[in-house]
């Protein structure tokens, strides 16, 4: 009989330590010198994102890539020498970086170019956080330091925490452009389900982390002395974290009223046989600005010759055509979309381009056409 209760024991022990709630932590977080390999997905807007909780199963094994890219972490060092000084990864430095990420450069207009830009975070055993950006704008270099920091996660991140955090920036190109832009965030992080993930690229002990973001914009224009205030936007971050994983191995972005924007997760190589050319834009696709007034501006880059048409989507699915389709050569492109020609309200809406019948949406705020 001792021996019966105590296999009995020892399985549901077992059991209990199979199914136990993941604790993340500093480790589990990318470091300098790391690099992974991601797919984007094919949107699917008929994805459950509301099933959640403790021991839950989440199954998006059926998630279809549609490109692949590799997110790679560098030194603070490695970047521009003025951006290296100004995080530079000193016990005294408040903005102190330890790692950074890259992103393509592009051009807003005729005007502006930026390039070299990125991203600084640090990552330290009470959060991961990026505390600052930098950009080199018409050939003179930008750091931004963000205050307060954007903390994207305190540890330990647990099962059911919850932890919120306000951050924001300023670009100031008032005695060069006569523009100053401001930016405000407030994240709220919510630990709201543990249990087993599976995706393409295999099943995983995870914990779900859901970030709110709530992000409001502001512009001062020197020349017409006039000041903006875009309408706050809400953004919805559902991300999938597993120990020593680094990057999330699922990510979905959502709009405030739950519409699927991107698709991310963590995956190996996959041919490309038989797939439309992955990814024409070289990861480089921008609305600006955004939230919108009139007019935006949309910048994408081209790797090859390809068949481009351009429209706008609401949430109700309707579709505004602003660029049939026609061949474009490689190369930046630059497009104006005049939002008052189509009677549209404000709102939230999504750019889409369609390319070599591939589809990318990128969302949209109107917040007037008057």
């Amino acid at each position: 009989m001792k021996k019966i209760f105590g296999l009995i024991f020892l399985s549901l022990s077992f059991t209990f330590q199979v199914r136990a709630q993941s604790i993340i932590n500093s480790a589990d977080l990318p470091h300098a010198n790391d690099t992974f390999r991601v797919s984007i997905g094919q949107i699917d807007q008929s994805l459950d994102l509301s099933s959640t909780g403790p021991a839950a199963m989440w199954d998006f094994s059926q998630l279809v890539h549609t490109s692949q890219r590799v997110d790679t972490f560098i030194d603070e060092s490695a970047t521009n020498p003025i951006f290296s000084i100004i995080f530079i990864d000193n016990t005294f430095n408040n903005n102190r970086a330890n790692q950074a990420t890259a992103s393509a450069g592009f051009s807003l207009g005729t005007f502006i170019s930026l390039t070299d830009i990125f991203n600084f975070y640090y990552n330290s055993s009470a959060s991961y956080k990026q505390v600052g950006l930098g950009a080199t704008v018409n050939g003179i270099p930008l750091p931004i330091t963000y205050s307060p920091h954007d903390i994207i996660y305190k540890f330990p991140l647990q099962f059911p925490s919850v932890d919120s955090a306000n951050s924001g920036y300023a670009i100031d190109l008032t005695s060069t452009l006569g523009l100053y832009y401001k930016v405000n965030k407030t994240r709220k992080n919510e630990v709201d389900g543990w249990g087993n993930l599976t995706t393409p690229f295999g099943t995983f002990d995870v914990l779900r982390v859901h970030s709110t973001v709530v992000q409001q914009d502001s512009i001062y224009i020197d020349s017409l002395t006039l000041g903006l205030n875009f309408p706050a936007v809400t953004t919805h971050e559902y991300k999938w974290l597993g120990n020593g994983q680094g990057i999330p191995l699922l990510q979905i972005n959502t709009t405030g009223n739950g519409m699927i924007t991107q698709i991310i997760y963590k995956d190996s190589v996959h041919s490309v046989i038989g797939i439309t050319k992955v990814d024409p834009f070289d990861l480089f696709v921008e609305v600006f600005p955004n939230p919108a007034v009139k007019n935006a501006t949309l910048n994408y880059k081209l790797d090859n010759p390809a068949m481009v048409s351009v429209g706008i989507l609401s949430a109700l699915g309707e579709s505004f055509i602003f660029m049939e389709e026609k061949l474009q050569n490689e190369g930046l492109h630059s497009i104006q979309i005049d939002l008052g020609n189509k009677s549209l309200s404000p709102g939230n809406y999504f750019v889409k381009m369609v390319v070599n019948e591939r589809t990318y949406l990128r969302p949209l705020v109107i917040s007037s056409v008057n």
